[in-house]
């Protein structure tokens, strides 16, 4: 619209600037009321008033996408509180639980005949059983929870890797015979020491040793070796977990870290699991700036985790 105001003796370019959904605001252009606007002078304008638009439209929805950024951040806070307060709470009841399981056996143990004693006990294993899984399930949680919001601190120290890695898979070799399992330790010469976070580790190690626990059939292997890594960009510790006899499906290997995500099918112990092993394992690993790889083909499934040198 061009007009010319009497009273103040202008001529007045009013230019809206809109979207296709509203006007925002208007532009307003003056001159001497003698002269006027051409064609081009007016198709700038319009340009200018486009891209205002453009602009103002770009800053409310980055302005609302802030403040639902900031909603998730508040939902997300209050589940990790509620997720923590939960975990608190249970911890009681099932360590009581568990305790009770304990005692019960202890005295039926004294009061009943040896046939009686073993259909009994067979039920309190499997309360037993069930008491752990859902014990390890709070305390998954409690981990990935303080892992999300970094309240976990590292405790670096350092150990030589030739004696540090059999204290603490050694004592699994007899669970794993029990199922004909041969669980082998390979470790290279020469190796420098290791220097990390050792306890975080070694849930780690222990977490990838339980998988392959759980998913390896009868009579085949579970070797877990150490070495220099030839791989990585840096110098860097090579630690593998490598089990036959089993292999993950290529379209499920990018959802295995997912929590609670489970292949069932390959549970072919039938233990069940919380579906959250792998998904600590990958946070603790990023703790520790290590990362780990995933190789399965030709009946043969590879964890590798490679943590920076000394």
């Amino acid at each position: 619209t061009q007009f010319c105001s009497l009273q103040q003796h202008h001529t007045v370019l009013l230019c809206p600037v809109l979207d296709h959904q509203e006007v925002f605001s208007d532009l307003l252009l003056y001159r001497q009321s003698s002269e006027t606007f051409d064609e081009a002078e007016i198709d700038f304008v319009q340009q200018v008033a486009s891209q205002c638009a453009i602009a103002i439209r770009q800053a409310r929805l980055h302005q609302a996408t802030q403040a639902q950024v900031k909603e998730l951040e508040r939902l997300n806070q209050a589940k990790d509180e509620f997720l923590s307060a939960v975990s608190y709470e249970l911890r009681i009841p099932m360590s009581n639980m568990k305790m009770a399981t304990q005692m019960l056996k202890v005295s039926l143990e004294r009061e009943l005949n040896e046939q009686e004693a073993t259909k009994v006990f067979r039920y309190l294993q499997i309360l037993q059983n069930e008491c752990d899984r859902e014990a390890k399930l709070i305390e998954d949680l409690l981990d990935l929870q303080q892992l999300d919001s970094d309240a976990l601190s590292l405790v670096v120290s350092a150990e030589p890797l030739e004696s540090w890695l059999p204290y603490v898979v050694n004592p699994l070799i007899a669970k794993f015979q029990q199922r004909h399992l041969d669980l082998r330790i390979e470790i290279e010469n020469d190796l420098p020491l290791l220097m990390c976070d050792l306890n975080s580790l070694s849930r780690v190690i222990l977490e990838l040793l339980n998988n392959a626990y759980k998913y390896t059939p009868m009579n085949e292997k579970v070797i877990i070796s150490a070495k220099k890594s030839e791989k990585a960009a840096q110098p860097a510790f090579e630690i593998t977990i490598c089990n036959t006899g089993v292999e993950i499906p290529e379209a499920e290997i990018d959802h295995i870290f997912d929590k609670f995500y489970r292949i069932r099918k390959m549970d072919i112990w039938e233990e069940g699991g919380t579906g959250l092993g792998l998904a600590l394992v990958q946070k603790l690993l990023e703790r520790l700036n290590g990362k780990i790889e995933v190789k399965s083909e030709n009946l043969q499934t590879r964890f590798s985790i490679f943590l920076p040198l000394s």
